[in-house]
């Protein structure tokens, strides 16, 4: 390997490590968000569905909780974060 070659080298591979988190999608999956609900929680699961809402999908879980109130949980399916959007 040239020493030119190693100088890119050097230069590129921070620069891919970086700019990778800006251009990843997650893909969680509906037993994943399920998973996390329940984890935040700590109740009992009603319902889970994914529905698509401007173009990106979201599911929606309804939670008993242990103090019989019933919780709406929204996680962005592409973010893989929780989405406090209500509409």
């Amino acid at each position: 390997m040239t020493k030119c070659s190693k100088i890119a080298l050097s230069l590129l591979l921070p620069a891919l490590l970086i700019a990778t988190p800006l251009f990843a999608r997650g893909d969680l999956s509906l037993d994943q968000a399920v998973e996390r609900a329940r984890e935040n929680t700590g109740g009992r699961v009603i319902s889970a569905e994914t529905k698509e809402k401007e173009g990106r999908r979201v599911h929606n879980i309804r939670i008993l909780t242990n103090d019989g109130k019933v919780r709406r949980l929204r996680f962005d399916a592409d973010t893989e974060r929780r989405s406090n959007n209500r509409r």
